[in-house]
């Protein structure tokens, strides 16, 4: 029995390396595995009511999970953070907060997407703190279809333009704010993605020896994950076997 952690997969289509990786990785997860799937599954998204292939094939593919008792939670990354519990129920997976503490082999385990560890991007940080607002997430699910696609790929747009002007220290979590969210949820293992620097990162702080693991994203040549097995944990690449 194992646990893996997944994140920054940004699904778009159906038919790419990047899907089929997935659904082969799914497919391999043995009975009572548990998944745990730290944001950006998708590229998008825009409300559980626009229902696409990809959306449909997904939900699918982790439904059938459930039937081989592999439990399966998903929080929301700064690309699909308006997934809601209509999709979680039909693919029969738990919504889970960011941050989510968890024990694993009697250790306290700190889950979050990362995002909101970037805080130097002062500019992302506003606008997340905005697209995060309830009333602002219920006004935008409200428009049309049509509307929010058209909203949608504006802000896509906005943030690739503005990341080119970005200095890629500034794209990283900061440390400060690391060493913090270890001392507040009184923690010494945390585990996210977002900035897509798959990596180890060991310290020492106050006495403790702290672990921060990084997942990495998606593409046809990298699917980095962690695999929690027992006493064993380490990142892999699923790219490289599949």
């Amino acid at each position: 029995m194992a646990t893996y952690f997944i994140s920054d997969l940004h699904l778009e289509r159906i038919e790419s390396p990047i899907t089929n990786i997935f659904t082969a990785f799914l497919d391999d997860l043995n009975q009572n595995d548990s998944l745990y799937i730290l944001g950006d599954l998708f590229e998008s998204w825009i409300g559980d009511d626009n229902v696409s292939e990809l959306s449909q094939y997904i939900s699918d593919r982790l439904l059938m999970l459930s039937e081989r008792n592999i439990s399966v939670a998903i929080m929301h990354g700064n690309r699909d953070f308006l997934i809601g519990e209509d999709f979680c129920k039909a693919s029969s997976i738990e919504l889970i907060n960011d941050p989510r503490i968890i024990e694993i082999d009697t250790k306290k385990v700190m889950l979050t997407h990362g995002d909101e560890l970037c805080t130097d991007d002062k500019e992302y940080q506003a606008f997340r703190s905005v697209v995060r607002n309830p009333l602002w997430q219920k006004d935008f699910l409200n428009f049309p279809i049509s509307k929010r696609e058209k909203i949608a790929g504006e802000a896509k747009d906005a943030s690739k333009d503005s990341k080119e002007n970005k200095a890629m220290e500034i794209m990283d979590v900061n440390t400060d704010a690391v060493l913090k969210a270890f001392n507040d949820q009184n923690i010494e293992i945390m585990i996210h993605g977002h900035t897509h620097r798959p990596n180890i990162h060991k310290v020492s702080n106050e006495g403790k020896n702290l672990t921060r693991y990084v997942l990495g994203d998606w593409s046809k040549n990298s699917a980095i994950i962690l695999k929690w097995n027992e006493a064993k944990v380490e990142l892999m690449d699923l790219a490289q076997s599949h």
